[in-house]
């Protein structure tokens, strides 16, 4: 299935700036005062900022967010697509304008609550442009090629880079800061994970005597299928047992078609905690 056949450009725009905005407020009204630091890039760009400080200069955060995103979106562009790419760098670029202009205020003096809400703000908004097609560059990038090419969880991936921020965090600002935000850090990967339900993937087995119209649709996604013939016990009429995985994403739009082909389907949902082999079908 094309992963951008259900968003389209404006909508994904639009995102790009909720992310920008949303990122920017956890930061500089919740992270920055709390002493504390983000995942990825941002994390990055926040942790320079720090030592500069300490060396009495002043480097700006929002121009760190682009230096730092400059050669991973170059990766973006050559390893997943130009459009992946122009809607990672729209996502970016609105993160440092508004990381700009909106002040840091803090506005809780509770720093655990800061981080929460911080690293939900930017879980949230990072699985949305996941969620859309598009990452909002940095480190994302590889998580998106690790998540979408590999089939990887990206949460604890995510958190397992992040570790290298939090251990010099930790060393140069204390352990206290590294701890609250990994905290942040681990938020932001459930809400992520949460949001970004594409990557959770389900098996679906449909029983049912429609196999040709079930087929038919079937072939249109970038998901192949397996068909196996069975005998209803009760009633010793043939029927087709078809299994495939799909994300949580695809399921509404499965069960939708499923119950228009055959209303006497019966389709059994199960979890998937673990994928290897050719998943994804090819052309």
């Amino acid at each position: 299935m094309n992963r951008f056949a259900k968003a389209t450009l404006p909508n994904q725009i639009i995102v790009a700036m909720i992310y920008g905005f949303s990122a920017a407020i956890a930061i500089n009204l919740f992270l920055i005062p709390a002493g504390t630091y983000s995942s990825g890039v941002t994390g990055m760009a926040q942790l320079i900022s720090a030592i500069g400080g300490l060396l009495h200069v002043n480097i700006s955060i929002s121009i760190l967010v682009v230096v730092l995103n400059l050669p991973l979106l170059i990766l973006a562009w050559f390893s997943i697509s130009k459009r992946f790419t122009l809607l990672s760098i729209v996502s970016v670029v609105a993160n440092a304008v508004f990381l700009k202009f909106i002040p840091v205020h803090q506005i809780l003096d509770e720093k655990l609550a800061a981080v929460i809400f911080g690293g939900a703000l930017i879980g949230a908004g990072v699985g949305l442009c996941f969620r859309y097609g598009f990452s909002t560059g940095g480190t994302d990038i590889i998580l998106s090629i690790i998540g979408t090419r590999m089939g990887k969880n990206i949460g604890p991936i995510n958190l397992i880079i992040n570790g290298t921020i939090l251990m010099i965090a930790g060393i140069l600002f204390g352990w206290p800061a590294a701890l609250y935000s990994l905290i942040g850090i681990f938020i932001n990967g459930l809400i992520m994970d949460y949001v970004y339900i594409q990557q959770q993937k389900v098996t679906v087995t449909i029983f049912s005597k429609h196999l040709d119209d079930l087929s038919k649709y079937l072939s249109k996604t970038s998901r192949g299928a397996t068909v196996m013939d069975g005998t209803g016990l009760y009633t010793g009429d043939p029927v087709k047992v078809i299994i495939t995985v799909v994300s949580k994403y695809e399921l509404n739009s499965l069960k939708g078609v499923v119950t228009s082909i055959d209303p006497n389907a019966f389709v059994s949902v199960s979890p998937v905690n673990q994928l290897w082999g050719k998943f994804a079908k090819t052309d």
